[in-house]
């Protein structure tokens, strides 16, 4: 369910910029339309025109570029970063239900509640990645080395390590979440419908 994050990356630069205490962010939301009167149609409509998860349609995603700016400082044999400032912007895709207001009855609440199951899913995705932004732009400022050139190679090594750790995160949120998922009310709607449909076929 979660669209892989993709964190573009600049390099420091050289213009100082104001002290956040918390990584600066922005988040977007748009919406894929689908069509269906039925959990089967409108399950199906998700997977024929949700996002593509690494070459697999998903209900949702969260996508997001960052940057790194901040002034390199040396002062006499060593090397500091001033005014570092990690930035990072959401975009959040969720389902649009284009004839949701004829919904009636079990349907439209369980419908309801999977759009809401959908947006705290990838809202907690925007989280993780705050808070490992929130531990690298701390890391980084305390960092000191011996020359600049040092410093910048440290802070990409930095990056790095916390790319790798924060993916480790969202895939183990992703592998708990699919648990939840098949409990839901919504879904299990979905593969009731499909047991019927099954069965009617066999009957005739």
């Amino acid at each position: 369910m979660r669209k892989l994050i993709v964190l573009g990356l600049t390099a420091l630069s050289v213009c100082a910029v104001e002290t956040q205490a918390t990584p600066a962010q922005s988040t977007k939301y748009k919406f894929y339309t689908i069509t269906g009167d039925s959990p089967v149609e409108i399950y199906s409509a998700m997977i024929r025109r949700g996002p593509d998860v690494n070459g697999v349609n998903a209900y949702a995603s969260t996508s997001a570029t960052s940057s790194q700016s901040g002034q390199l400082i040396s002062q006499g044999k060593s090397c500091r970063v001033n005014d570092y400032r990690f930035r990072i912007d959401f975009t959040i895709n969720l389902p649009k239900l284009k004839n949701e207001g004829a919904l009636q009855g079990p349907l439209a609440s369980k419908w309801g509640q999977f759009k809401g199951f959908l947006k705290t899913h990838e809202e907690q995705h925007k989280s993780i990645w705050l808070a490992c932004a929130r531990d690298l732009e701390g890391r980084v400022k305390a960092l000191r080395t011996s020359d600049c050139k040092a410093l910048d190679r440290k802070a990409a090594q930095m990056w790095k390590s916390m790319r790798n750790a924060c993916d480790k995160k969202h895939a183990a949120f992703d592998a708990a979440e699919q648990r939840r998922l098949m409990k839901h009310p919504f879904v299990r709607m979905v593969l009731g419908q499909r047991v019927q449909s099954t069965k009617a076929l066999k009957a005739n």
